[in-house]
C-alpha cells in the first residue's frame, strides 16, 4: 500500500464529491457544501490549505432517500447506520474503497477515504430548548466516542483509570445504543414551521450550530476547486454562527487539521 499525502487525499475526496454531486443531480437530492468545506469555498474557492476532509449537509428527507437509493459499486460505497448496523457513526460517509483510511477509533467497518454526509435537521423553535437539545446530543457523542476506544491514552494515572472505567461502561451499552439516542434526538417529523435548523446528528459546534432556517431558504452555486457546487444563499449568516468573523485566516499555530488519520492507496 502507498501512503497518501495531504494533496493526494484532497484529490481523492474531491473526486468522491463529484460522484456524489452527479448522483444528487440525477436523483433530485438537495444538499449544500458545509462547515469547513464551505468556509474554504468562500475564503479560497478551494479546500482550506491545511484541511483534509469534505462536509456536506443534506435535508433529512433527502438524506433518507439518498441512503435508500444509492447503489454501491466496486469503488464507491455509502456507509450509514441505517444500512450498515456495524458502522459506528450517526451520519453517512461516501467512501472510495480503492483507498484505506486508518483512524485511532474502531469505526466498526473498514473505510476508505470519504466525504461526510450530514443530515440537516430541525431544532426546537424555542432557542433555550434547542440549546438543551445540543448539550444532550453532545453528551451522547462523547459516550459514543468512548465506546469506540480500546484504552485511554491519558498520561495521568488517575485520568487514565477514570477514562478506562468510562470506556468499559460505554462499551457495555455499545455504540449502537448511543447512535440511536443521537438519531432519536435529531429527527423531528412533520415540522411545518422551521425556525432553526442545523447538523444535529453530529453537532460538533454545539450551540453555535443552531442556525436560523432563513440561511438555507434559498440555494446558490459556489466555486470549489474549479467547479460549481450548491451552497446556502445565506452562507454569511451560517458561517458567522459557526465561526464568528470567518474571513481572516487564524493564527499560524491554529492552521492545522483536527482529524487524526492516515490514508493509503490499495
Amino acid at each position: 500500500m502507498k501512503e497518501l499525502n495531504l494533496q493526494e487525499i484532497k484529490e481523492v475526496e474531491f473526486n468522491i464529491l463529484k460522484v456524489f454531486d452527479a448522483f444528487c443531480k440525477e436523483n433530485n437530492i438537495k444538499y449544500y457544501l458545509a462547515h469547513g468545506t464551505l468556509l474554504g469555498a468562500i475564503r479560497y474557492k478551494k479546500f482550506i490549505p491545511w484541511d483534509d476532509d469534505i462536509d456536506v449537509l443534506i435535508p433529512r428527507e433527502d438524506y433518507n432517500r439518498l441512503v435508500a437509493t444509492f447503489k454501491d459499486d466496486d469503488r464507491y460505497k455509502l456507509f450509514a447506520y441505517e444500512k450498515n448496523p456495524d458502522f459506528r457513526f450517526p451520519f453517512g460517509k461516501l467512501c472510495d474503497m480503492t483507498t484505506k483510511k486508518v483512524e485511532p477509533a474502531d469505526n466498526g467497518v473498514e473505510l476508505g477515504l470519504d466525504i461526510d454526509l450530514f443530515p440537516l435537521d430541525v431544532w426546537d423553535d424555542d432557542l433555550e430548548k434547542a440549546k438543551k437539545e445540543a448539550r444532550k446530543i453532545k453528551k451522547n457523542m462523547g459516550h459514543l466516542a468512548l465506546s469506540k476506544l480500546e484504552k485511554s491514552q491519558d498520561q495521568s494515572p488517575l485520568k487514565r483509570a477514570i477514562k478506562t472505567l468510562l470506556i468499559r461502561l460505554c462499551k457495555m451499552k455499545g455504540s449502537g445504543h448511543y447512535i440511536e439516542k443521537i438519531q432519536k434526538a435529531s429527527y423531528r417529523k412533520d415540522v411545518k414551521e422551521k425556525k432553526y435548523i442545523g447538523c444535529k446528528a453530529w453537532c460538533v459546534y454545539g450551540e453555535k450550530g443552531i442556525i436560523p432556517a432563513r440561511a438555507f431558504a434559498e440555494t446558490m452555486e459556489i466555486e470549489f476547486e474549479g467547479e460549481m457546487f450548491p451552497a446556502p444563499a445565506g452562507y454569511d449568516e451560517y458561517l458567522t454562527c459557526l465561526f464568528g468573523d470567518y474571513l481572516p485566516e487564524p493564527p499560524e499555530e491554529k492552521r492545522k487539521t483536527h482529524h487524526v488519520f492516515t490514508a493509503y492507496k490499495l
